[in-house]
């Protein structure tokens, strides 16, 4: 009984050791097979070494865009609204389309910043007088100021560019008091003028898009319902 009992044990024994062995080697076949892999260039690793080239032109391709919208190098365009209130901030859109619409062709020719700032200069009274009359025609007898210099603003988004805050060339039109939020773009580099309607359908400040014509077509529509609302009751 003994003497099977140590047969039996040796046997186990033996069983244990042979499937260490089997484990270690599959073990080393695997790492040797991974190994073989990442010195090739095969598989998995050369997926990450191509998402890892395609980042790096990705942030180059953000930071020459970047370090293409330099404080010396551009002009802003600024709206201001006299508030906050839905009224105030639909008349700045309004104001804002018509302007766009004129210079649109003019900045769009510009192949400098001496040009455009020239073109800008010239044209100051006449995109003034273009807010003034969007103002009245809205109803309101807000003053409005058109200001070309060079301004100290925060950091501002416009789609997917990013200003830092800082001293900047400017052209700002301030509607009435000038509290409400503005809306604002680039000039040059043309981005505003290349075409008006995609520059305004971007986000600015991470705000939502408030297309061209929209502020137009809204007025429109609120004359048509006093004028039929004006008839019902006479």
């Amino acid at each position: 009984m003994r003497t099977k009992f140590k047969m039996k044990a040796k046997f186990k024994m033996r069983a244990k050791l042979m499937k260490k062995r089997i484990s270690h080697i599959i073990s080393y076949i695997l790492i040797c097979l991974l190994l073989a892999v990442g010195f090739l260039g095969w598989g998995p690793t050369e997926t990450i070494s191509h998402r890892a080239v395609a980042y790096g032109e990705r942030q180059e391709a953000r930071e020459a865009v970047q370090n293409s919208y330099r404080p010396d190098n551009l002009i802003r365009f600024h709206v201001v609204a006299n508030s906050d209130s839905e009224r105030d901030q639909l008349l700045k859109y309004a104001v804002r389309d018509e302007i766009l619409k004129e210079v649109s062709p003019k900045l769009a020719r510009s192949a400098s910043l001496a040009e455009s700032r020239e073109i800008l200069k010239s044209m100051d009274d006449e995109l003034l007088n273009i807010a003034k009359r969007v103002v009245r025609e809205w109803g309101f007898d807000y003053p409005v100021s058109l200001e070309y210099g060079v301004f100290p603003f925060p950091a501002k988004s416009y789609g997917n560019i990013v200003l830092p805050g800082g001293n900047y060339e400017a052209v700002t039109i301030k509607i009435g008091r000038g509290h409400g939020a503005n809306w604002w773009c680039i000039l040059f580099p043309p981005i505003c003028f290349v075409n008006v309607e995609e520059a305004t359908d971007v986000p600015v400040d991470g705000k939502e898009a408030v297309k061209l014509d929209t502020a137009a077509e809204k007025l429109e529509r609120k004359q048509q319902f006093c004028f039929f609302f004006e008839r019902f009751f006479k």
